[in-house]
């Protein structure tokens, strides 16, 4: 293979939200005037002593949104479409309604979806808007109403790694303009402060009384709150159009410690490993790094931690300075990185290194140069920008002042192949049992009930009599929907769902501690298992030469609840044990602390079908040759949550006692029925997987992304429906094939109505001139909807496919909705060379794969 030259990823555009100030200039003069932004915290006050916080109390301007737009919206997706239009406005790129079609959108948040559900644990459940609870109650809801708000079409992902969320953001921005997929991308950093966030900082003992004075003085950290964007965009580009240049790019890495779910690695090797890989991929050495903007928290075990990192990578080379910006605007979790890259970027033009304020004298074994309370006169062109995050996820990005400065790297493009399979459902533990049950046609399965914890059915009840007061169900659906008392809980017709039963983990594993396995962990664990064993792949003590990628659509939802329900009826005596748990991340960390996996570390919480969200993560880092192997995966538990009320409430849910009732692209469909599990997938070079004597099961040749702009409206079919044509149109234009040359379909539908229609419409529309036939297939009916991992079940099963050149008939469905369309309707014998598989979040957006036999 040929080596290539990276492109140039530059800056144009900057958008800013904290306590100092709400854009870009007061932001900038704030810091040069060395405002702390850290004050008594009236909010949380009302629950503890010595409540401090850097919070953002500006009156912000929403002049441009519609009342019932604002009322809809919680104040991460406020946020960040604030910051996300400031950025596009600075960028000149506002109004260009064909580059924003192009443009994608990558958020990173630790605490999405919890404002709308504050009242039910702040016991003020008469404050609970079903209107918030519909379009911000879903962990990636800010990315749909961004999205949709700015007029973005390149699709979206939201990345949920806590604490280095925001920079993963941005290295994500960066590696979609690396593969061509957008000129322009928009990276986000939303983080308000929640109780839930806050009570679990201050139980853990870590907060600072005053402000934090990160590497000296008393430990503790400062907690804050706040937004931040930037528009990345390819160099030739911005030029062309005469853009102003903010920054360079240069590269950026990421990494596991793979050790504690939450302290890191005393020995430093997963922090120092991660500066190691991104001054590799930016093809710089130490000594051209003329600052380091250090994570800092202000804790004895980051800064002790932090330190000796950078002796390490240093190691032989002058140490640059190093200075923390949480002393200005505290700990800003999800957002954190990005508030911080945007602070230098204002600052180091004018030849000032931001100082460390509140310094005394520094801690044990923290003796670098932290730049102590004075701005240091300094002219940096190079500046690394470090952050790690609860279960040792680390991130570091290589930035450059002067664009152009630096000559770009290279890379060898590889080919992305599916080398390992692994999954765990209701209709078996493995991908044998899986696909031996799918080819038998014995995938009927006995649904299992659900039952409701007592105290989430009072407080269902609580909640159902607020919403049957207020009338809200009726606002928002129609005078035709009542809530009456044959849907309250105790009245509904019992539901069911697909289960994992009878599951022996130790027979799977090699090592197995139930003390901290979840059920979605041990899922995730089984599959990621499998797929390694499959494709031959013994991890070793080269655990850093394998990356992980998980997409979550509930995450960890059996320990976000029994967190949740311990706020009350005292915050102050919140279970510390549960809160870790509760992070989207923490079934990656599991994985990785299990494994000893240590490479490419990112999990993305995008909602349903998010793991072909990491599928095409997957695919970049390893077609980029960052990582050798990834291995990219969802998993699913199920858990009888609030959530489960609302879809029966609004007929989401198929309330159903048999199997063969879930009938995906059926005439009278009922909705979706739930199921649980994983899948994982190992991807690599296909030419490395021969070099070791591993089958190569398939190749990733293309893939598509695109959103609709109509998260607002369920009504605008159509153009949801284009936007999925429009990532089948760019997947089949990525692999350089047409329509013409695809031999299958793989939809996804979760079997209602409109994610039904929306999927065939788009297929339709994609093949309808040069392959009407083309056959059609959908193989939720045979596990359940698993919510983030069903595109990659399906995909599963379309490698068998190849393999056979033969297709199982769709599960149970008789009469189909579509005489358009060829489902296929019995067993199928066909030659099959490309098959796309296609996929849908909740909120509009669409992925599509073009995936190749061999």
């Amino acid at each position: 293979m040929m080596e290539t030259n990276r492109k140039r990823v530059v800056i144009t555009g900057i958008g800013i939200l904290s306590s100092l100030a709400d854009n870009v200039q007061d932001f900038k003069d704030a810091l040069l005037n060395k405002k702390n932004g850290v004050a008594n915290s009236e909010r949380f006050a009302k629950w503890f002593e010595n409540a401090r916080a850097a919070e953002v109390l500006h009156d912000i301007d929403y002049s441009a949104l519609s009342k019932e737009i604002i009322d809809s919206l919680d104040n991460a997706a406020l946020w960040a479409y604030k910051v996300g239009k400031d950025a596009l406005s600075h960028a000149g790129l506002v109004d260009n309604q064909v580059q924003l079609k192009e443009t994608g959108l990558i958020v990173g948040v630790s605490s999405a979806g919890t404002e709308a559900f504050l009242p039910l644990f702040e016991q003020r459940i008469e404050d609970f808007s079903l209107r918030k609870a519909l379009f911000s109650g879903g962990f990636a809801s800010c990315c749909s109403s961004v999205s949709t708000l700015l007029g973005l079409q390149g699709g979206v992902e939201l990345v949920a790694t806590a604490c280095t969320a925001s920079p993963n953001a941005v290295g994500m921005a960066f590696d979609y303009i690396q593969n061509g997929k957008s000129k322009t991308m928009l990276a986000v950093g939303t983080e308000p402060i929640y109780l839930p966030t806050f009570a679990g900082f201050y139980a853990l003992n870590v907060m600072h009384p005053e402000a934090c004075s990160p590497f000296s003085g008393n430990s503790g950290m400062s907690i804050g709150e706040g937004a931040g964007a930037l528009v990345l965009e390819e160099y030739d580009h911005a030029v062309a159009r005469g853009a102003t240049l903010y920054g360079e790019i240069l590269s950026y890495a990421t990494s596991c410690d793979a050790f504690h779910e939450t302290g890191p690695d005393p020995r430093a090797s997963g922090a120092a490993q991660v500066m190691i890989k991104a001054m590799e991929n930016a093809g710089i050495t130490p000594d051209q790094i003329d600052y380091v903007n250090a994570h800092g928290t202000g804790t004895e075990a980051n800064d002790r931690i932090e330190t000796l990192a950078m002796k390490k990578v240093f190691a032989g080379h002058e140490i640059p300075p190093v200075s923390s910006t949480k002393s200005y605007f505290g700990h800003n979790i999800g957002a954190a990185g990005i508030v911080e890259l945007i602070a230098c970027l204002v600052t180091l033009p004018d030849n000032r290194i931001l100082p460390t304020l509140n310094f005394t004298t520094q801690r044990p074994n923290c003796d670098l140069d932290y730049v102590p309370n004075a701005f240091r006169d300094k002219k940096v062109n190079i500046f690394m920008k470090n952050n790690y995050a609860f279960g040792g996820n680390n991130c570091s990005m290589i930035v450059s002042m002067a664009p152009g400065s630096i000559p770009v790297s290279r890379f060898e493009p590889r080919r992305v192949a599916i080398t390992g399979t692994g999954a765990v459902s209701a209709i078996g533990h493995s991908i044998h049992q899986i696909l031996d049950s799918i080819w038998k046609g014995h995938h009927n399965v006995d649904l299992c009930d659900v039952t409701f914890p007592e105290d989430t059915q009072e407080e269902a009840k609580a909640l159902l009599d607020v919403l049957n007061n207020t009338r809200q169900f009726e606002a928002l659906f129609g005078d035709a929907f009542s809530l009456s008392d044959n849907r309250r809980p105790e009245g509904h017709q019992p539901f069911k769902t697909f289960q994992v039963t009878q599951l022996e983990p130790r027979k799977h594993l090699r090592r197995f501690d139930p003390r901290k396995a979840t059920r979605g962990g041990t899922f995730a664990l089984i599959a990621l298992s499998e797929a390694l064993e499959q494709a031959k792949r013994k991890i070793k003590r080269d655990g850093d030469e394998l990356g992980i990628v998980m997409g979550m659509s509930s995450g960890p939802q059996e320990t976000t609840y029994k967190y949740l329900q311990s706020l009350k009826p005292d915050p102050r005596k919140v279970r510390t044990s549960e809160f870790p748990g509760s992070l989207m991340n923490a079934i990656t960390t599991f994985c990785g602390i299990s494994e000893g996996i240590k490479g490419y570390t990112t999990t993305l919480a995008t909602g349903e079908n998010a793991a072909l969200g990491a599928l095409t993560y997957g695919y970049e880092i390893v077609r980029q040759d960052l990582q050798p192997q990834v291995l990219v995966g969802g998993a699913d538990e199920y858990f009888p949550s609030m959530s489960l009320y609302m879809n029966a409430m609004t007929d989401k849910l198929h309330m159903t006692s048999d199997a063969r009732d879930y009938q995906v692209y059926g005439q009278d469909p009922k909705g979706y029925v739930p199921g649980e599990g994983a899948c994982m997938l190992l991807l690599e070079d296909p030419q490395r997987a021969e070099a070791r004597g591993v089958e190569v099961l398939a190749e990733i040749v293309g893939y598509g992304k695109a959103c609709s702009n109509s998260y607002f409206d369920e009504s605008i079919q159509g153009e949801k429906s284009a936007s999925m044509a429009l990532a089948m149109t760019r997947a089949l234009a990525d692999a350089g094939i047409s329509a013409e040359e695809v031999d299958l379909v793989c939809g996804t539908s979760n079997g209602s109505p409109t994610s039904s229609r929306v999927e065939v419409d788009a297929i339709y529309q994609t093949f309808a001139r040069d392959k009407p036939d083309v056959p059609v297939v959908n193989y939720n009916g045979c596990f359940g909807f698993v919510a983030s991992a069903a595109g990659l079940l399906n995909l599963t099963v379309i490698i068998e496919c190849l393999k056979q050149q033969a297709v199982p008939p769709i599960p149970y469905t008789e009469a189909f909705f579509d005489e358009r369309i060829r489902f296929v309707r019995e067993p199928l014998n066909l030659k099959l060379r490309h098959v796309l598989l296609v996929g849908a979040t909740e909120g509009g957006n669409y992925y599509a794969f073009v995936i190749k036999g061999l």
